[in-house]
């Protein structure tokens, strides 16, 4: 019995993939799988799921996101406040994904779980800073960072509108895929 390539992708590329669709629709499987640094056959799996879900439809033009898939993603967090942005000395990998987590500070001990979790996917690390009292900090002494790295804080307070209590994940990978992954995976345990 021969058996062909088997798909071989995480849940976050499924939100990755809608996301892809949600912005860059319609779009075709083949620049759908290069964008999102996957094999043919994952993205064709990731499709059939996406489609059988209803959050999207296939035309003759490429796949295009349904209402129901615009709701399904404005529900999840990874995307709300995210962006691929050069996070300079403050990043770990040659690619960095962020992602704003509002108010979420309290969740946040010294940063170390955060890390951990990105590694174990596959990325090479994640940032974790808290905005407080109006200054980037680092845990677990919540140090300002902004002194030694400020043309990376500047950066990234300027890309985005933080408020007092936000925690600013950078995941951090060797590619756009796994700093998105690392830092998804940081999320979800703060």
């Amino acid at each position: 019995m021969s058996v062909g390539p088997q798909p071989n992708y995480h849940a976050y590329d499924v939100f990755r993939a809608l996301r892809i669709i949600d912005t860059k629709g319609p779009i075709g499987r083949h620049l759908l799988r290069k964008k999102m640094e996957l094999t043919e056959c994952s993205v064709r799996t990731i499709l059939k799921k996406l489609l059988r879900d209803g959050f999207i439809e296939s035309t003759q033009h490429g796949q295009v996101i349904t209402q129901r898939g615009k709701e399904y993603l404005d529900a999840q967090p990874y995307f709300r406040m995210a962006s691929h942005v050069d996070a300079g000395r403050l990043s770990l990998g040659p690619y960095d994904f962020c992602i704003v987590a509002r108010q979420k500070s309290a969740s946040v001990s010294n940063g170390i779980s955060q890390r951990d979790e990105a590694i174990k996917i596959g990325g090479d690390g994640a940032t974790v800073l808290v905005y407080r009292n109006g200054t980037l900090t680092m845990p677990p002494g919540f140090m300002d960072i902004e002194a030694d790295y400020p043309e990376d804080v500047s950066t990234l307070c300027e890309t985005f509108r933080l408020n007092d209590g936000d925690v600013l994940i950078i995941g951090s990978g060797s590619t756009r895929r796994q700093a998105e992954l690392a830092a998804m995976a940081a999320y979800d345990v703060l």
